[in-house]
């Protein structure tokens, strides 16, 4: 019996965590078995910062579609590491800047095998699945984006109010 997915529709967010949350764990597990000293949580953050000279956090958070406060808080445990240093824009003193440090780069650079074998046993996992997860996901993203479930759960395609929070509308 699985409760969630008989839920439908209504529990699709938690399926999702559900899954990343078994995917994170096998990263983990991954980097512990190679010996590298890496979180899952930081893949996207070192990732991208690995393929450019520096990024700020609000262009990193951009790129990556997240929130700027959640890239903040793993940058400054990164910082912390010594896996990432901080400096201000040349540009723009008020910008703060992100780089990977010399042990960073060589943290990203033991990684990389991690992030290939992971790669590789994700795509079985695509292919064993016959579906094109992720060309779903890439479409149910942008309805998403496009139109989010608050919207979409507080007012109908017509303007009309759907849900009442607190006796006030959301118009």
């Amino acid at each position: 019996m699985d409760f969630i997915a008989e839920l439908g529709a209504s529990s699709l967010g938690s399926r999702l965590k559900r899954l990343g949350d078994l995917l994170y764990q096998d990263y983990a597990k991954l980097y512990e078995v190679a010996g590298v000293p890496f979180k899952p949580i930081w893949f996207l953050i070192l990732n991208y910062l690995s393929t450019r000279e520096s990024g700020s956090i609000t262009e990193i958070a951009a790129a990556l579609h997240v929130t700027h406060p959640y890239v903040n808080q793993i940058a400054g445990d990164l910082i912390k590491r010594n896996v990432l240093e901080a400096f201000a824009d040349p540009n723009d003193k008020r910008r703060r800047m992100l780089r990977l440090t010399e042990g960073g780069r060589d943290l990203v650079d033991r990684a990389r095998c991690v992030w290939a074998a992971i790669r590789r046993a994700q795509e079985q996992i695509i292919a064993e699945s016959e579906s094109d997860v992720l060309g779903i996901l890439a479409r149910l993203e942008e309805a998403v984006y496009q139109r989010g479930v608050f919207e979409r759960a507080t007012e109908g395609a017509d303007g009309t109010i759907l849900l009442e929070i607190r006796g006030k509308t959301t118009k």
